[in-house]
This record gives C-alpha cells, sequence and structure tokens, in this order.
C-alpha cells in the first residue's frame, strides 16, 4: 500500500537536531524517520520510543534509558548507547549550533553505561528534560545529504520542488504497526492547491484542511475532517530592540486598538480560543490573567504619550498563509485608527520564521507560532534572553531567572507559582501578543482509517490503514 501525504511546506532543511531543520515543516518528516528516545502522546505525556523504559533519579540530575534490543540505523549501523550517545555529542558540538542547547540547559555528560544503557547528567535538575526530549529531538546516524534515523520509513528521495518519497523500514521494532510500504508527500501552502488535491482524490492525508472550504469538501464526501485542540497560537510579535515598539506603551497601544474575539469569530470560529499572556487558557500550565480591554480611545492616548502623536509606519512581515493574511488586514484596519499604518509584507513558508525575520528592517510580525509541549520550552526558545526563536530580541533578566528556577524546581506548587510568575511579567511586557490558539484541522480520505491528528502537529500512521488495501490515491494533478 502507498499512502500519498499532502503536507504545508516543503522544509528546507531535513538536516536533525540544526536550525536549518528545527522546525514544524521539517519535523512532521522527521518524526517518521528519526524519532527519538521517547515519544509525546497527545496529553505531551512522554511515552518509550527507542527506548523501552528510563529511570530518573538523584533529584532529576540523572536520567538512564534503556534502548531496545536490535535497533538498526536505516543503513544498517547498530543503534546502540555508544552511537546514541554520539547523536548527542554533536548537538552540542559548536559548530552545530543546535537550538536544542537550550532544552538541555545544564547538560553535563552523556554517557554510554552498557551495550544498551544510556545516562544523562544534568549539573542541576532538569524537570523538562523529558518533555524536551520527546518533541524535536532526533537520533540519527551522522549524514550530510539526508537524514539516516531507526524511524519506520527511511528517506528514498528528495525532489526539491516536487516530493519525498520515503519506504517502510523492515527492521523498525514496530513494522508491524505500519501497513503503508510507501509514502509519496507532496507539499501545497496555497489553499487552492490543496483543495485541487482533494477533489482528485490525489491525498490520503492533508496535513492542514483549508478552513474556509472544510464544510463543503466533507458534505461532497471528498474528505473526512479530523481535528485536535492543540496549544499552537498566531501571535503578533514586537521588535522590540527597536522603535516604535522598544517603548512599551506602543506594544500596550496595540492590544487596546483590537477587537481579537472579532478576530477569532471572524477568521476560526469555533476552531480558534483566545490567548491571554502565553498559554491558552485550557493549557494544564496556564495562569488565569486579565487581558487588556479593546479600547481605542486608551490606545490612542498611549500612542500620543509615546510621542507619535502625528502617526507612525511601521513593517510588518506576515505569513501567506490562510488565514493570516485576513487576520493582518483586519489588525491592519485596527491599527489605522490609532494612527498605526501597516507596511505588510507577505511571504510563504519556508524559510521558517526567524529566518526571514532576522534579515532585518520588520518592526513587526504576524505569524504562526508552532506548538510548544512544555512551558519551560517556549520561554526558553521564544522569549528568554538570546532564545533561538527569540526574533524580536527581547530580554528580561528577571524573566530568565524565573524560567531557570522553574527548570530545576523539584517542588510542584513553587514550580507552578514560578511558571505563573513569568506568565504575568510577559503579559505585562507584551513582547508579544497573542491573537489566538487554533486547533489542528487535518483531512483524510474516505476509506482511510486510524489516523488521528496529533496536537502538536505530527502525523503518525501507526494502525493507519485504506479500506480498500489494493487501491492508492489517484496520481497527484
Amino acid at each position: 500500500m502507498r499512502l500519498h501525504l499532502l503536507f504545508n511546506h516543503e522544509p528546507i532543511s531535513l538536516a536533525p537536531n540544526t536550525h536549518e531543520g528545527d522546525s514544524s515543516s521539517a519535523t512532521v518528516i522527521l518524526k517518521l524517520a528519526c524519532p527519538s528516545l521517547l515519544r509525546l502522546d497527545p496529553a505531551m505525556r512522554p511515552q518509550p520510543d527507542l527506548a523501552e523504559s528510563w529511570r530518573v533519579s538523584d533529584g532529576h540530575r540523572i536520567f538512564d534509558f534503556t534502548l531496545r534490543p536490535g535497533l538498526t540505523f536505516h543503513n544498517g549501523r547498530a543503534l546502540e548507547a555508544e552511537a546514541a550517545a554520539a547523536c548527542f555529542h554533536r548537538i552540542f558540538d559548536p559548530r552545530v549550533q543546535s537550538p536544542l542547547q537550550g532544552d538541555f540547559a545544564g547538560l553535563e555528560a552523556v554517557e554510554a553505561t552498557g551495550r544498551l544503557t544510556l545516562r544523562f547528567r544534568f549539573a542541576e535538575p532538569h524537570l523538562a528534560f523529558l518533555p524536551a526530549l520527546a518533541w524535536r529531538c532526533f537520533l540519527a546516524d551522522d549524514v550530510a545529504v539526508q537524514p539516516v534515523g531507526a524511524g519506520p520509513y527511511e528517506v528514498l528521495e528528495w525532489r526539491r520542488g516536487s516530493h519525498l518519497r520515503l519506504r517502510k523500514f523492515p527492521g523498525h521494532y514496530a513494522a508491524h504497526r505500519f501497513a503503508a510500504e510507501e509514502l509519496v508527500i507532496r507539499f501545497a501552502p496555497r489553499a487552492a492547491d490543496r483543495i485541487a488535491a482533494i477533489e482528485a482524490g490525489a491525498a490520503d492525508i492533508i496535513e492542514t484542511l483549508p478552513a474556509g472550504a472544510a464544510a463543503d469538501l466533507v458534505a461532497r464526501g471528498l474528505v473526512q475532517a479530523l481535528v485536535a485542540n492543540s496549544p499552537r497560537k498566531t501571535v503578533i510579535a514586537f521588535r522590540t530592540t527597536e522603535p516604535p515598539f522598544d517603548d512599551p506603551r506602543m506594544r500596550q497601544a496595540v492590544a487596546h486598538a483590537l477587537d481579537l474575539e472579532a478576530i477569532r469569530a471572524r477568521h476560526l470560529g469555533d476552531r480558534g480560543r483566545l490567548v491571554v499572556g502565553v498559554l491558552p487558557e485550557d493549557d494544564p500550565w496556564a495562569e488565569k490573567l486579565e487581558p487588556l480591554p479593546f479600547d481605542p480611545d486608551r490606545a490612542r492616548a498611549l500612542v500620543r504619550e509615546a510621542g507619535h502623536g502625528d502617526g507612525v509606519r511601521v513593517q510588518v512581515s506576515t505569513t501567506a498563509m490562510p488565514p493570516v493574511p485576513g487576520v493582518a488586514a483586519q489588525v491592519a484596519a485596527g491599527l489605522a485608527a490609532i494612527g498605526i499604518e501597516l507596511d505588510l509584507r507577505h511571504y510563504w513558508d519556508p524559510p521558517w520564521w526567524p529566518a526571514v525575520y532576522l534579515q532585518g528592517g520588520w518592526q513587526m510580525a504576524i505569524q504562526g507560532a508552532s506548538a510548544r509541549p512544555h512551558p519551560h520550552i517556549l520561554f526558553q526558545r521564544d522569549l528568554c534572553t538570546g532564545g533561538a526563536f527569540n526574533a524580536g530580541g527581547y530580554s528580561n533578566p528577571r524573566l530568565d531567572t524565573l524560567v531557570a528556577e522553574a527548570r530545576r524546581s523539584a517542588d510542584p506548587a513553587r514550580q507552578r507559582e514560578t511558571y505563573a510568575e513569568a506568565q504575568r511579567l510577559v503579559h505585562a511586557e507584551l513582547p508579544v501578543l497573542p491573537l489566538y490558539a487554533a486547533d489542528v484541522l487535518a483531512g483524510a480520505r474516505p476509506g482511510l482509517r486510524g489516523f488521528r491528528p496529533h496536537p502538536l502537529g505530527y502525523v503518525e500512521l501507526e494502525d493507519v490503514r485504506l479500506r480498500e488495501t489494493g487501491e492508492d490515491a489517484a496520481a497527484f494533478p
């Protein structure tokens, strides 16, 4: 059986554990080819993957893993503890500059303690290590061109601008659970192209259904719509190191000028949730915060106080991926009413957003933010000083201290309160303004069984089968 997968964006790289490969577009593929020791289930709980068990000791300073016996990389090399340790040593090679270095802050050593046993030793407790390990960390052999992992599928061909082809790896520990012998992955960032592929019967699984067309496609019997509640967000990010948004009053003015409920209702309906702070209110770590009220008069007063009473024009980078262009237009109208004119610059992902924004020139960005499975990862990457995804340059030593304290706190009540204080601080200073959190809205061909979307956007293919097992989707148009 061959499965045809339709993903949003072609990645710029499939190099595991690198800046270029650390994106949602690469992750959805790397999860199939290069899984980690652990995986995250839909409730964000770590579960066994290449490691069959683990043990935490010394107050969350020592993490011992036992690998499954008989693992091999796709090239036939044995995946035992020494080879696994080498993967993590590469992450900390200064030539790689992996964003995982921040996720694994305080890691002192990774060593094989036996043929199949691996130990991680931290200088201080790291309470978020397991979700960080399971999220976007990949075990791969040392290759230069394409990933060679130990996953259920191996990459055979990447024809850039066209497709990726993956083949089932019979040496995977759970190969019997993967029915598809081959995967063909194509990319369609534009909604019209995804709709055309669905109408042609050319896609078995669609990473993201076009929201505006989903109901019609379902009613016509062309697709199943599958939803997963997700913490992923669309945000306004401010360049806090340059005028005008180096002044917190201007960031607050933007928040007061926008009717966020109207934006959510117009563009997402019941598939979106408001976010006050940095976490959706249904997130288990979320602190209940008071939203800044929709108050254009207050917004105009703040703009005047900040010295921009005659108006100001700002450059905005924003993805062209729907519904963000419509959201950006609504944001532009709201800000024009208080004297902030937006010069909107649209682009297609990838390259993913830091690569675009760090080219300079932008003062505000309107962009989807990938789901983070734990507050440590969100704060460390997006908001702490020097974070890998902190393209706006926000820096607050108090926030850095809070995030470090929460990471090493073994007292659940103290850890929760520390993350709560961090949320209150960010909500007060507004380096980012979340617009809404959006559910994962995936699609599956009628007749396909067993597929369920994941809150983190993964495409998991265990026990996925077509009802007509001998029938593939039509050739891609």
